[in-house]
């Protein structure tokens, strides 16, 4: 009975009496329970200060990598500017130089000769305009009605109605399977030299990025529509009209193709005969020395 009574009475254990008795005569320790409270709080707040420190310092790095790109992107539209510039005033000169050259060649009839072989040169390499009847092909991406398959076979993956490099490689080989003598894609005239890629989402002509929609105009004799849509072209468009993607295929009574810009001469040298010293390349000259 005196166990009973002294665990009903005294339930509290002598330690915690002992400490609870210390904390009631010391007025001074009741502040202990609250240090942890001001830890909490001061680490909050520190926290509270890296986070705004962090935002901020995002923040301004976010503003001077804008001010980059936008900065980048005007220094591309001035060089954009000067080269479209540059490429015209090439274009002018060349004229200029190929009108003088028909009227010197036109004194002679060996001139005259050498005039007609030259005209049929730079229209098969790119080098000189061209004026004629021929073809125009449209070709654009498909719009945002979602009419696309799910999966592009051209591609593996998810169709978005996008003309690709490969398309324009295919269209334009086939124009010239058709019978063009000469072909521009978005006024790019098209060489021997030529390349049709891509870069990102960008297509490329010659280095040159294009935006769609894309139009192939070709000179060429009065067949090349009707051999060109009853062919692989015709049937290429037709696969490609399966996935939302546009075109059209038409007759055209006058087309101007201008040059190509960037056609230089390159020159050969036949290579010296056995024994005899080759020429040094001081004294040598590109393009008429060597035997044929």
């Amino acid at each position: 009975m005196t166990l009973l009574r002294d665990l009903v009475e005294d339930s509290l254990d002598e330690g915690y009496a002992r400490v609870a008795a210390r904390r009631a005569s010391d007025p001074g320790a009741q502040g202990g329970p609250g240090r942890p409270g001001l830890l909490l709080v001061a680490g909050l707040l520190a926290v509270g200060l890296l986070l705004a420190t962090a935002y901020t310092q995002t923040r301004s790095r976010a503003g001077s990598a804008q001010e980059a790109r936008s900065a980048l992107i005007t220094t591309v539209q001035v060089k954009e500017r000067a080269n479209d510039a540059t490429t015209r005033r090439l274009a002018r000169l060349r004229a200029v130089v190929q009108r003088d050259q028909q009227h010197a060649l036109a004194l002679t009839g060996a001139g005259r000769t050498l005039a007609d072989r030259l005209a049929r040169l730079q229209t098969s390499t790119g080098v000189g305009a061209v004026v004629g009847p021929g073809m125009v092909v449209h070709i654009a991406d498909a719009g945002t009605s979602g009419d696309g398959a799910d999966v592009d076979p051209r591609t593996d993956q998810q169709d978005d109605g996008r003309v690709t490099d490969r398309d324009l490689q295919t269209l334009v080989n086939e124009v010239w399977a058709a019978g063009a003598e000469a072909v521009a894609v978005n006024g790019q005239r098209l060489t021997v030299l030529s390349a049709i890629r891509s870069a990102g989402d960008a297509v490329l002509v010659d280095f040159r990025p294009l935006t769609p929609p894309y139009t192939v105009r070709a000179v060429g004799p009065p067949t090349m529509r009707t051999t060109f849509a009853a062919g692989f072209g015709g049937s290429y468009l037709q696969v490609l009209k399966g996935y939302g993607i546009t075109s059209s295929v038409d007759d055209a009574q006058r087309i101007a193709l201008p040059a190509s810009a960037g056609v230089s001469l390159r020159y050969a040298e036949a290579p010296a005969p056995a024994g005899k010293p080759a020429r040094s390349g001081s004294s040598g000259s590109a393009g008429t020395g060597g035997g044929r």
